[in-house]
């Protein structure tokens, strides 16, 4: 049922039982509220903004769209072809449907976490309406749900929470998480002839925030790239000219993670990128990472925690995001006391590895006549695919 949580998410603010139809929009309109929400592969969040002084009124209708969606036949019909439009959409675009692929290459198939989060068109296209209500009835209820409240409340809110959701008695029983492992390495090359430019992912499965490598790992993360004058970024882009820009994203999930460098190369280029950037990935010997290094990006990291939660949808995002994978809000703390006891051996020895260039699974998006050859070349052994959408 891979995509019925994010089509009924969608549809939450399409009407209650109480307020159908437009009325419901027009009820948050009225109070200045602003809905929205996501879903991830852990969890599913629903959001409400909305100015002090309507806190009241506005979680009464928030509480509706959770407690009694009304999940009208002709709304779930367009969110269904709204989203097959949108798979369309990024399946069209390189970034994405590299961003997919690698998903998929990197995480084993027989795990939900190796698939899109919101569904493709043969998983969206068969849901029904009456699956979607199973499916609320299913996974809907109080025992797996927390609220996060942030802001200046001049009272108690903890009462009008309970008046909003007291009447949610729903049982629902309890989920157990999947642990995902990781894929064979690959390298996979997915053919657009012509085009001029190849969306890169080189990396692997990582870890998540529970792993005492963590902070070593955010760290010597961000030393090789994760900022603008990091190593990857210094010289593949400042020195070569190959791109506007490079990463080595670190982003955790509940139960591992997934630890990539990302760019886009001229596609003449590529090739000579993709073997330099996994040289450059390498700290051993005198790459080890440096004091001086570690020091810049312990700076950039606790610097910019309190900017994440200078606002209060900022605390509720990092709160949510933190309750998802089962950690308490002051793992904030926690983490920052962690990143200063990080040594330059620590980091090291934890991208070295995590980061063996054997176990490394390449995904290229672009023109395989030109790539190919290349890679080979570099000795790696692509696997050639057809992008439909090309």
């Amino acid at each position: 049922m891979r995509g019925f949580r994010a089509i009924l998410q969608r549809c939450l603010d399409e009407g209650t039982l109480s307020h159908p139809g437009t009325d419901f929009a027009e009820q948050l309109e009225n109070h200045g509220a602003v809905f929205g929400g996501g879903v991830g592969h852990a969890a599913t969040h629903i959001s409400l903004e909305v100015p002090t002084t309507r806190f009241a009124d506005a979680l009464s209708l928030f509480a509706e769209a959770v407690l009694e969606p009304a999940l009208d036949e002709a709304d779930v019909r367009r969110h269904v072809e709204l989203r097959l439009a949108e798979i369309e959409q990024h399946r069209a675009h390189p970034a994405h449907r590299g961003a997919e692929a690698f998903r998929g290459v990197v995480i084993d198939a027989s795990f939900r976490a190796s698939h899109p989060t919101a569904g493709t068109s043969v998983t969206i296209a068969e849901l029904s309406t009456a699956a979607l209500r199973g499916h609320y009835d299913a996974h809907y209820g109080p025992s797996r749900a927390t609220l996060v409240l942030a802001g200046d409340f001049s009272t108690d809110p903890l009462p009008t929470v309970a008046d909003a959701f007291g009447r949610w008695q729903h049982p629902v029983p309890a989920v157990r998480a999947d642990r995902p492992e990781p894929g064979r390495p690959q390298v996979l090359v997915i053919d657009r002839p012509g085009a001029v430019q190849a969306d890169v992912r080189l990396g692997t499965f990582g870890i998540d925030r529970t792993d005492p490598r963590w902070p070593a790992l955010r760290l010597g993360a961000f030393v090789l790239g994760g900022g603008f004058l990091s190593r990857l970024n210094r010289v593949l882009r400042e020195e070569r000219g190959y791109t506007y820009g490079v990463q080595l994203s670190n982003v955790p999930a509940r139960h591992g993670g997934l630890l990539a460098m990302h760019a886009s190369f001229r596609t003449e280029v590529a090739a000579a990128a993709v073997a330099e950037a996994r040289d450059l990935i390498r700290v051993d010997g005198d790459r080890a990472i440096g004091a001086g290094e570690l020091a810049d990006a312990l700076n950039f990291l606790i610097g910019i925690t309190p900017l994440r939660c200078a606002t209060a949808a900022g605390i509720t995002d990092q709160v949510a995001a933190l309750v998802e994978v089962g950690l308490d809000a002051d793992f904030v703390n926690r983490h920052a006391d962690a990143l200063r006891q990080v040594t330059p051996e620590q980091a090291t020895e934890v991208v070295a590895e995590l980061l063996r260039p054997d176990r490394l699974s390449l995904v290229v998006v672009g023109d395989a006549s030109v790539l190919v050859d290349g890679l080979r070349a570099g000795g790696l052994n692509p696997e050639v695919v057809s992008d439909p959408s090309a």
